[in-house]
């Protein structure tokens, strides 16, 4: 007990500051002098908040600083602040603030935590009214709609986001600027465990972010910042909770987030729970259905999923110190397979939940999903002479899924993983101020089971960086550079293999029945590691008010996942044979004894964006170009592998048209990609808003397109708001995809047609909001280029969301 009293007033002494008393006050005002309310004055290197009453009026009592820098946050108004120096006195500061069109939200992914307005890289923010709108049950369809950002969709019960054509081990998915470490940058099959239960804002990174967040980011970053953790003291409780459901899956969804406080400590608890059923769809789930495919139904792809969050914090006037639980359980089905082990359902309702609960447990693909996270988080300002703030974050996640194939338990995946990050932010030296960082981050990966397709393998990473930033009149220069050390240690593996080739004519000119020789080879790996350097420098001139011009030039390199290293399997998921980059295969489909050497990834990135942010019109348009030498990408090699579920079935099928499952090889060639996001608006009045956006990727490898290159799209979207009601008509235009590259087929486009109204009313210290939804709602086949089941699972058809939200 003495040992406990003791810590506790050991952090409480670190968190604390000396004793002086200084009064600072004023009031904020816009351009034209009318007061502005809600707007959030800090005190830079404290944890110390006000909000501005209906005045405008601010006040900070005891000040125990003596040099004092203040910011002044609104989302309505472009960031201003104020560097008082040494300061000797009660101080009144005022400030004037200029408005901005477009929600102007301080993005904690960068390192320097500059505003959207003025971050000298592509940023977008998706505040937390407008995320409860578009939230989906996936992460990828939730940002599908942000510029320059699409999905995955492997059906709608997994899908992450896809950010200038780059997805999986490119594009780093991290919550409170920790790694979720799952397994979902594996595989596509697998879901995204993060939620956004109470999720403030999303913010989306494009284009390389691998100062801050390492190799892995080398596409850009998606950053859930929620409330698990809280940050500032408070007193009394808020928080909110939420029903809906959606018609064309009967979903049920739920969710609810409390935050409560007193003097220096603060908790935090949230939860979700949906369960869905089969998704229904406009015709058959197949371009070429079988004759027993069920109709307007994509099969397994019913999800039941519960999770739970608890944090608990310490806050301090000159820091914090936060802990956090999760627990997430979610069992979803893997559309695609379910209709070749099926009777004759002709018949049968498919929304008969009888049928749907015997389908779900006896066939097709599932996978069950259990996930513990630990999660914390510190801040101590002012620590030493010198240092402005010290940061510190980890997370230890332990994940777990079961691939379940006709209701028996097949493979098994684990992850267990570590990332801990620690900065320091310095004073200003010479008018330059910025962060040092280091990071370590550990894996233990394991997968057990016939369609374990990657041995099993740990990796390490250490990293430091270092990101300063200079402002010099209206341009705001910033430069910083990484250096990483990436290893890997895979077990011993075997690789058994019978090839042919995918080509009908080839293949005939084979004897009838001709045994195909099965290769067997057993590989010892060595470690692997990669040193990656990654340099960036950009700015930001604001030429005129509400006008400015951000350009970027990064120099990025990424070592290899160890999904693109060792591979070597049946992927049962996206029904293909993954090969990696270590394997040396011939066009013929022999493979060496001996492993290749694997080259470092190496991507020369330009980016160019110009915003207009003041009056009742505004743009956002990004250009890029993106040079990379050794670029890792996984194609379809025309040849196919013989497995023996495969030759099960030809025994008992005659004339059986399939000859294999495809294999998919990781190899590495240069690549050009460039493209353009687009996005502007125009108030017609104070009630209504007119935006349009657009994006293009144009991406090549060698001779050939990189394969699952993202279609041109155009979207416009007229928004209402007035006294509590509002409403929106979204439509997006999709082109088609002829860009192929080898063995890949070409797809339609498509326009989908959305829409939402929401009415809020309260009373007596809670505010209510109903809201009604529709999504597709010309029930249009729509295939998506980009997903692995484009010729299997088209998007849901027409659906309509009701729900109820309660703020308190």
């Amino acid at each position: 007990m003495k040992m406990r009293s003791l810590l506790s007033l050991t952090i409480a002494g670190l968190l604390s500051s000396p004793s002086f008393a200084t009064v600072i006050s004023g009031k904020v005002t816009d351009v034209s002098g009318q007061p502005v309310e809600g707007a959030e004055v800090s005190i830079e290197g404290t944890r110390r908040v006000v909000t501005t009453d209906e005045n405008g009026v601010y006040r900070f009592s005891d000040v125990k600083q003596t040099h004092v820098h203040l910011h002044v946050f609104s989302s309505q108004y472009i960031h201003g602040d104020n560097d008082l120096g040494e300061i000797v006195g009660d101080k009144t500061v005022d400030f004037s603030l200029t408005p901005s069109s477009v929600e102007n939200i301080v993005v904690t992914a960068t390192a320097l935590q500059s505003s959207v307005l003025e971050s000298v890289t592509p940023v977008t923010v998706i505040g937390a009214e407008r995320l409860r709108r578009i939230e989906a049950p996936t992460l990828g369809e939730t940002l599908k709609n942000t510029p320059g950002v699409q999905s995955t969709y492997f059906g709608p019960v997994s899908s992450s986001p896809i950010i200038r054509g780059n997805d999986g081990p490119r594009v780093k998915i991290v919550q409170n600027g920790l790694d979720v470490s799952d397994v979902s940058r594996v595989g596509p099959d697998h879901n995204v465990t993060s939620n956004l239960v109470s999720a403030t804002q999303v913010e989306v990174l494009r284009g390389p972010a691998t100062l801050q967040y390492g190799s892995g980011a080398i596409g850009g970053v998606v950053n859930i910042v929620d409330k698990r953790i809280v940050q500032h003291q408070m007193d009394g409780v808020e928080g909110e909770a939420e029903v809906s459901y959606s018609t064309v899956d009967n979903g049920k969804y739920a969710r609810g987030d409390v935050t409560g406080g007193s003097g220096n400590f603060a908790w935090h608890i949230d939860g979700y729970s949906r369960n869905t059923d089969d998704t229904d769809i406009p015709g058959y789930a197949s371009v070429e259905p079988d004759e027993d495919e069920a109709y307007g139904v994509l099969e397994s792809t019913a999800m039941e999923t519960s999770d739970i969050t608890a944090g608990l914090s310490y806050i301090g006037e000159e820091g914090y110190f936060g802990f956090a639980v999760e627990q997430l359980d979610n069992r979803y089905g893997v559309p695609g397979h379910s209709h070749e082990h099926e009777e004759d359902h002709d018949d049968e309702d498919h929304d008969d939940e009888d049928h749907d609960e015997e389908l779900h447990e006896e066939e097709g693909v599932l996978i069950d999903v259990d996930m513990t996270r630990y999660q914390a988080a510190g801040e101590w300002h002012s620590p030493i002479k010198g240092l402005t703030n010290a940061k510190f974050a980890a997370a230890y996640t332990d994940y777990e899924h079961v691939e379940i194939e006709d209701g028996e338990q097949g493979t098994i995946f684990t992850n267990k993983s570590s990332d801990i990050r620690a900065s320091v932010s310095h004073e200003e030296v010479d008018g330059w101020h910025g962060v040092l960082g280091v990071q370590f981050q550990h894996s233990d990966y394991e997968a057990e089971g016939e369609e374990a397709f990657t041995p099993a393998n740990t990796s390490s990473n250490y990293a430091v960086y270092l990101v300063e930033q200079k402002v010099v009149g209206d341009v705001t220069f910033e430069l910083g550079g990484r250096v990483e050390y990436t290893e890997y240690d895979a077990d011993d593996s075997e690789l058994s293999l019978e090839v042919t080739h995918a080509d009908e004519e080839e293949h005939e000119e084979e004897e009838d029945h001709e045994e195909h020789e099965e290769q067997v080879t057993s590989y010892s790996f060595n470690k692997y590691d990669f040193t990656s350097t990654s340099l960036s420098a950009g700015l930001n001139w604001e030429y005129a008010e509400g006008r400015s011009i951000a350009t970027t030039l990064s120099r990025s390199e990424r070592a290899p996942s160890q999904q693109e290293l060792f591979s070597a399997g049946q992927h049962l998921a996206t029904q293909s044979y993954e090969l990696g980059l270590v394997f040396d295969l011939d066009e013929d489909g022999h493979i060496e004894e001996d492993l290749k050497d694997v080259e470092k990834e190496v991507s020369t990135n330009i980016d160019v964006t110009f915003r207009k942010f003041t009056g009742d019109w505004g743009y956002t348009v990004s250009l890029f170009y993106n040079q990379a030498d050794d670029y890792i990408y996984q194609t379809n090699t025309g040849l196919l592998a013989i497995t023996e579920e495969h030759e099960d079935h030809e025994e008992e099928e005659e004339g059986h048209e399939e000859e294999g499952t495809p294999i998919y090889y990781f190899q590495q060639a240069d690549a050009d990609i460039w493209g353009l996001e687009a996005e502007a608006y125009y108030d017609v009045n104070a009630q209504v808003r007119v935006t349009v956006f657009s994006d293009y990727i144009n991406a090549e490898i060698e001779d050939d397109n990189l394969p699952r290159t993202p279609p041109m799209r155009f979207g416009g979207n007229i928004s209402y708001m007035n006294n509590g009601l509002s409403a929106d008509v979204g439509v997006t235009w999709y082109d088609d995809q002829d860009d192929v590259a080898s063995y890949e087929t070409q797809t339609d486009g498509y326009t989908l047609l959305d829409a939402s109204v929401q009415y809020e009313f309260g009373g007596q210290g809670v505010e209510w909001i109903v809201y009604a939804k529709g999504n597709n709602l010309t029930d249009e086949e729509a295939r998506v280029h980009t997903s692995f089941l484009k010729d299997q699972a088209p998007l849901p058809g027409r659906n309509l969301t009701l729900g109820v939200r309660a703020l308190f």
